[in-house]
């Protein structure tokens, strides 16, 4: 790249106005985001009832005559 092709790109690049980031702000934006999500589910599993399954629970209320079956993903 010679100096006048240097100059050139300078001279384009001014143009564009580009801002500095603010890499601080995002994180921490992010991390209160996080933290209030998980403020707001500590909440809400308070105020309901914990639901456990297990897999014979649910294939015991399967209807009768209905055939449960079990797939397995790979």
């Amino acid at each position: 790249m010679t100096r006048r092709d240097q100059e050139l790109l300078d001279r384009q690049l001014r143009g564009l106005g580009i801002q500095p980031r603010h890499d601080g702000a995002m994180i921490m934006a992010i991390v209160a985001i996080f933290l209030a999500g998980m403020f707001l589910g500590n909440l809400r599993s308070e105020a309901g009832q914990t639901v456990h399954f297990s897999a014979t629970e649910t294939a015991q209320s399967a209807p009768s005559g209905s055939n449960p079956v079990l797939t397995v993903l790979r």
